[in-house]
């Protein structure tokens, strides 16, 4: 799920039972900041299947028992 805030973007993992999230602070968002965002959590992994965000621990094309929702994968 995406929200945009006035100094805020944050992706947050569609998957039930993830607490995963991603979130950019800014002093005056504008739509090119949110933009960023989405870039950079893609590079970092993030996927966006069917308009549902997922970190790079719950790939959507495994099973849900075979996702990481504890954040093994963060560095």
């Amino acid at each position: 799920m995406r929200s945009t805030r006035p100094t805020t973007t944050q992706t947050t993992c569609d998957c039930e039972d993830c607490p995963s999230f991603t979130i950019t602070g800014h002093y005056r968002r504008t739509t090119e900041q949110a933009d960023r965002h989405h870039q950079q959590a893609a590079v970092d992994g993030w996927a966006d299947v069917e308009l549902r965000d997922y970190c790079p621990g719950c790939p959507p094309a495994l099973p849900v028992e075979e996702h990481d929702h504890a954040g093994l994968w963060v560095a």
